[in-house]
Parts: C-alpha cells; structure tokens; sequence
C-alpha cells in the first residue's frame, strides 16, 4: 500500500493500514513521526506506532492534524 500527503480527516485510509507496516506522519508542530504499526482503535481515529531506532511507542490521534505518508 502507498499512501502520500492523505488528510488527517481520512478514517477510511487509516483504517486500511495493517499491523507491522511502516508508516510516517508528519504534523506542522512536530517532526516527522516514523515507526511501524502496532494497533489501531475500533474507528481507527487512535494509532499505537512502535517508533522508529527504539525510541519507545507513541500515540496517534488523527484529530490531532497528523498527515500520513507512510509505505508499505
């Protein structure tokens, strides 16, 4: 799956990524946010991403105006 520049707003995208996938996100307050997918809420509007070079678990809340760019 490619996904580039999506709108935070896109339940229906984030709720099409799968466990295990690496995935970026970018928010105009933070840096980019890279790691793999570890779990997603039932609406998918909450992602647990299991950041990238061992720097812990970080949560993902799309109201919060991440955009996605990730890849598989």
């Amino acid at each position: 799956m490619d996904i580039q520049a999506l709108k935070h707003d896109d339940v229906p995208v984030w709720s099409r990524l799968e466990r295990g996938q690496r995935i970026t996100f970018h928010h105009h307050d933070d840096g980019p946010v890279t790691g793999v997918l570890d779990e997603w809420s039932n609406e998918a509007s909450v992602l647990w991403v299991h950041l990238a070079n061992g720097a812990g678990r970080r949560l993902i809340h799309r109201e919060d105006g991440f955009l996605l760019e990730g890849s598989a």
